[in-house]
């Protein structure tokens, strides 16, 4: 299955089920997707754990295009996760699954530091950001608003940060944090 299949696939699932906004199309959709997946190249762990899923925005494209990694795409509304349990089943992505509950209760029982944390919108980033301060992740990838990435550079400042903008989106940024060794990190002072 590809993208396509999924936006379909989603359009047709909000007509029954309220998911997304009503007014979203194929090309918001698609826009929306194109964003999601100028993180591709960003993921370096062989684990990714989506945030707050939602319709699956963020999960469900980056697990087709990355079909070596792992998904756990992270939910608490339960229409959501029904949702995103179809999706997965609809789609055939056997390298992604649906975990229902907050992040935080995730999070709690997350053994594999050496994973990725990503999240689309997420209303209290600042939580998503301890998870790299308590070394449970290695690191985050946010798609967020500039003013909220204000509010949390100072509070991380001493992780390896990276902004990148989003094409034609004056608002939105990519937010990585990473939480590296401290060997990794002189071998950045002395480079």
């Amino acid at each position: 299955m590809d993208i396509d299949a999924f936006v379909e696939f989603l359009l047709a699932y909000n007509r029954k089920v309220n998911l997304v906004s009503r007014q979203s199309t194929t090309a918001s959709l698609a826009a929306l997707i194109a964003e999601t997946l100028l993180l591709k190249d960003l993921v370096s762990t062989p684990l990714l754990i989506d945030a707050g899923s939602g319709g699956g925005l963020l999960g469900i494209p980056l697990a087709i295009s990355l079909p070596e990694k792992e998904f756990v795409l992270v939910e608490t509304i339960h229409k959501k996760i029904v949702f995103l349990r179809e999706a997965l089943r609809y789609l055939g992505l056997a390298n992604a699954s649906v975990h229902e509950g907050a992040i935080q209760e995730f999070m709690h029982h997350h053994d594999r530091p050496g994973s990725t944390l990503a999240a689309r919108g997420f209303p209290r980033i600042e939580v998503l950001a301890e998870f790299v301060y308590k070394d449970k992740v290695r690191e985050l990838l946010l798609i967020s608003s500039v003013d909220k990435i204000r509010k949390i550079e100072n509070k991380v400042a001493k992780f390896r940060q990276n902004r990148y903008n989003i094409p034609s989106r004056d608002n939105l940024v990519i937010f990585k944090l990473e939480n590296v060794s401290r060997e990794t990190r002189k071998r950045w002072v002395k480079s």
